[in-house]
């Protein structure tokens, strides 16, 4: 149990260090406004903390920095979760609103926002599309020839294909076979779609309607969802401003790691479903993640929990703005309402 001192001190060590990414002595300590002790108490109290595991000391160098079980500590016992700042949400809302219309959009704009908010590389998450109903399909013609058949989910995820047909389109033809589809298939999880167009295909040619299957088994072949989940990251360079990742050594393992994003994917997927949570080095589990802290999350979109988003920086990063941050832009994504 530390004492208020000592909870004191290890607050500086640990917000000097966020700033100034240098190790924290007990003369520079014993300048602050806020510690009124003198340096002989604060290298007791700094020499208990180190005792306790909370800080350390680098190499040769002199002053200390905090340990993972420092930051540990700091995240649990010093860092508040769920402050709102009503102004800042709306703030951040109406820069979302704007990409309202489509959730990849939304979520894409989120993910880059909240890296400009605090410089760390982010990403996110969407759902499983393969989870996804299907809401409608619509097929805009761009010519004669030429249409893009529109799929767009419960979600507000939008797929789109190019078709190109070997004869003119009959706008009758495609009204009706518009119709057809969207009277038989709405609700249909996406992961099921083309079978189901199948069944509807078969279904038709035993009806002896000739004149529908040309135009479904081309709609058929535009439904495949090439990825079952999308994935949005943003910053990705940030990380090469953090005085951690200025060698190749420590820089090329994050790059390697991030830019692989089946094993991104499958990393976040992996996440227990909860609210703002902040892993710390060794807890990762990922080699490349050994000296990074995470903060993550889950967001949702029109009352429904729609996916994950992380934010990356160094063990170093500044929790308190990072978990802030983090909460500001989960709220205003789930005040957002998706446009019809």
């Amino acid at each position: 149990m530390l004492t208020e001192r000592q909870l004191l001190i290890l607050r500086a060590i640990i917000d000097d260090y966020i700033q100034t990414a240098q190790p924290v002595g007990s003369r520079t300590l014993s300048k602050r406004d806020d510690l009124s002790f003198s340096s002989a108490t604060i290298r007791n109290d700094m020499a208990d903390l180190e005792d306790m595991g909370l800080i350390e000391k680098p190499h040769t160098l002199a002053g200390r920095i905090p340990s993972e079980i420092g930051y540990r500590y700091y995240v649990d016992h010093l860092v508040e979760t769920k402050i709102i700042d009503e102004r800042e949400t709306y703030r951040l809302g109406e820069r979302l609103r704007a990409s309202a219309q489509e959730s990849e959009v939304l979520i894409r704009q989120a993910a880059d926002l909240l890296s400009d908010l605090t410089n760390y590389t982010t990403v996110a998450l969407g759902p499983n599309s393969q989870m996804n109903r299907l809401a409608r399909i619509d097929l805009m013609p761009l010519d004669e020839r030429r249409g893009v058949v529109l799929i767009v989910t419960d979600q507000g995820h939008v797929e789109h294909r190019t078709v190109v047909f070997d004869s003119p389109m009959a706008p009758d033809l495609v009204e009706q076979t518009i119709r057809f589809l969207n009277d038989r298939l709405k609700g249909t999880p996406l992961g099921q779609l083309k079978f189901r167009i199948g069944e509807e295909v078969a279904k038709l040619r035993l009806a002896h309607q000739e004149q529908f299957e040309f135009m479904m088994q081309l709609i058929q072949s535009t439904v495949e969802v090439q990825h079952p989940a999308s994935l949005y990251l943003g910053g990705k360079k940030n990380i090469f401003n953090q005085p951690e990742f200025q060698t190749l050594d420590t820089l090329r393992p994050f790059l390697e790691w991030i830019d692989e994003q089946e094993r991104l994917t499958d990393w976040l997927e992996s996440l227990p479903n909860r609210e703002i949570y902040v892993s710390i080095g060794s807890e990762n589990g990922i080699v490349a993640l050994q000296n990074c802290s995470v903060i993550t999350s889950d967001y949702t979109l029109d009352g429904k929990t729609f996916g994950t988003i992380a934010m990356i920086g160094p063990t170093r990063m500044d929790y308190r703005h990072g978990v802030q941050m983090m909460g500001q832009i989960i709220e205003a994504l789930r005040r957002t309402k998706l446009e019809e």
